[in-house]
């Protein structure tokens, strides 16, 4: 866990959060809370996407990553995850976005959201608006 933010152990149902992290580092309290929910959120869809996503919606793991908003594309291709891993992680990204959207007050599908994300984050993680 050197490396990682945060952690979903399955086994336990838990997420680690890592607060020695190097990125934690120096963030006012409001930050780091913020830093630290977003992981959390990031780590739940991760686990909801690895116990609920049918082995057809991990196979078009490639097309979500083309189909995903650049910045999530970039996130994933910087972090090195393999391709194996990209639909759960263009999953987890997003829903880390929306919980951040929502708790703005804005809902409902954003513009930069492929409708087949969307559709797909809605099934695997019961996400409503």
């Amino acid at each position: 866990m050197d490396r990682a933010l945060g952690l979903w152990l399955s086994e336990l149902r838990i997420i680690l959060i890592n607060e020695t992290h190097p990125k934690l580092a120096g963030l006012d309290a409001r930050t780091r809370e913020e830093f630290i929910a977003r992981v959390a959120w990031h780590e739940w869809a991760h686990a909801l996407s690895i116990a609920r996503c049918t082995p057809d919606d991990v196979a078009a793991g490639a097309r979500l990553m083309k189909l995903a908003p650049e910045g999530i594309q970039e996130r994933i291709r910087v972090a090195g995850y393999p391709r194996k891993d990209h639909t759960h992680e263009v999953i987890a990204e997003a829903y880390a976005l929306l919980m951040v959207r929502r708790l703005a007050g804005r809902t409902g599908q954003p513009s930069w959201l492929h409708d087949e994300i969307y559709s797909l984050l809605k099934r695997v993680t019961g996400w409503s608006d």
